[in-house]
């Protein structure tokens, strides 16, 4: 009985400790998608970027970018470092105004004409660059001199002229979301496209080491992190940390990376892994909340058991088990609500004709033929209007961009792998252009 009670007292005190090492964030800010912001809300980011680029930050940022380059991609840490980074960013810009935000521009909205996208107007941040050097001379960072790797005008130069080669479709993004296992994988899939063919479609600034310099970064990079809060949601284990780490195989022991002129607080990646806890005190408005209780060691409330080897391989044969507390959900790579159930129902009545289409979405497998019920959800509370009309052309999807060859070599990446995932793309594309799917989007 003494031990039992001595047992009890020792796992409690191990459990508060625990929490005390996570802390959680006792209210969190809200980033807003940047297609909602009001040309207000721009301006009032301009404001903001204005102040920081006067008092040298954003060279600070871009300069620690470079330097840090080859560490925080082609490893996994890109996912904590670039989720840390970007919220120094904001944490510096609320200094300024304590309602600083950075909007999340999801690029799968654009993918297929980006050139045409409201982020990219005159009034947000502007679109192509001008004249022989490209300069940006439009949006909240019209006509800036920067200063950093030397002075030269904020370039702007669209990888097709006047346009801009089509992105990654949502389609796309949410089988990685339902199909990767391993982060290590996510995050191929994630560097490889996504990430990659949105900076080399701006081009100019974005397309380099010091990509920081133009705030589009930013913006892309909170995407990226809301899509890996959603990988981390649906995986079921929001500690999964696997792949190439600074010593060898990653460990959520792994030091963040930072540089002199961004201090990111030190410690371990550990630290960035859970949004809602360690100073993550942000979520976006469209993505689960976070756990109630930071997960890992002796909390039941996550798959991984808090030795960072993790793999959310957890048991995917019961469509209502629950991961972290919650009934399993499936998610969308669009942050369009309106359009998401839609997806999900279309690719699941598309599997009887693409039976394959089963290997790419196997959470969306588990829960069969849609009923008639669920059907017809897409005939009401619509915002994106009807989802067929009689005699009406069904909205086929178009091919990403290839990554260029520069993009490859800067970033050191293996050509066969990239080319594996574009032609994983590919032929994703192909079995829904080629069944009965159109999508909502």
């Amino acid at each position: 009985m003494f031990m039992y009670h001595f047992l009890a007292v020792l796992l409690a005190v191990s459990s508060t400790a625990f929490a005390q090492d996570n802390p959680k964030c006792q209210g969190l800010r809200t980033r807003r998608s940047a297609h909602s912001l009001s040309p207000e809300d721009w301006q009032r980011i301009g404001d903001v970027l204005s102040k920081l680029h006067e008092d040298g930050v954003i060279s600070r940022f871009a300069k620690s970018h470079q330097a840090l380059f080859e560490q925080v991609h082609g490893a996994t840490a890109f996912f904590p470092f670039h989720r840390r980074f970007v919220l120094e960013l904001e944490n510096m810009g609320r200094e300024i105004d304590p309602e600083f935000t950075v909007p999340f521009w999801d690029s799968t909205l654009d993918y297929d004409n980006p050139a045409g996208s409201p982020v990219l107007r005159r009034e947000s941040i502007g679109g192509n660059g001008s004249g022989p050097d490209r300069c940006q001379l439009e949006g909240i960072q019209g006509d800036w001199t920067m200063d950093f790797p030397d002075r030269h005008c904020l370039r702007r130069d669209f990888n097709q002229g006047d346009s801009i080669e089509p992105w990654v479709p949502a389609e796309v993004i949410s089988s990685y979301i339902q199909s990767d296992s391993r982060l290590s994988r996510f995050g191929e899939h994630i560097e490889y496209g996504i990430h990659g063919v949105v900076h080399l479609g701006l081009g100019g600034d974005a397309a380099t080491r010091y990509a920081p310099n133009d705030f589009f970064f930013f913006m892309h990079h909170a995407n990226i992190d809301r899509l890996w809060w959603l990988w981390q949601n649906s995986a079921g284990s929001m500690l999964a940390y696997d792949g190439n780490g600074p010593n060898g195989e990653a460990t959520l022991e792994d030091p963040m990376p930072q540089t002199g002129d961004v201090d990111l607080g030190g410690g371990s990646v550990r630290s960035a892994m859970v949004i809602g806890y360690n100073g993550m005190c942000y979520t976006y408005d469209s993505v689960p909340d976070p756990p109630s209780q930071y997960p890992g060691d002796g909390n039941n409330s996550d798959n991984n058991n808090g030795n960072g080897n993790g793999n959310g391989n957890g048991d995917d044969s019961d469509p209502n088990r629950e991961i972290n507390n919650r009934k399993m959900q499936i998610f969308s790579g669009s942050s369009n609500s309106a359009g998401n159930a839609k997806e999900m129902i279309r690719i699941r009545q598309a599997f009887a004709q693409q039976d394959m289409l089963r290997d790419y979405f196997p959470r969306s497998a588990l829960l069969g033929v849609p009923t008639r019920e669920e059907i017809m959800v897409q005939f009401t509370n619509s915002t994106t209007g009807p989802p067929c009309e009689c005699g009406a052309p069904r909205r086929i999807l178009s091919y990403p961009a290839r990554m260029s060859r520069m993009w490859i070599d800067m970033h050191g990446f293996n050509n066969t792998l990239v080319e594996q995932v574009y032609q994983e793309a590919c032929h994703l594309i192909d079995l829904l252009n080629n069944s009965s799917y159109s999508s909502p989007y």
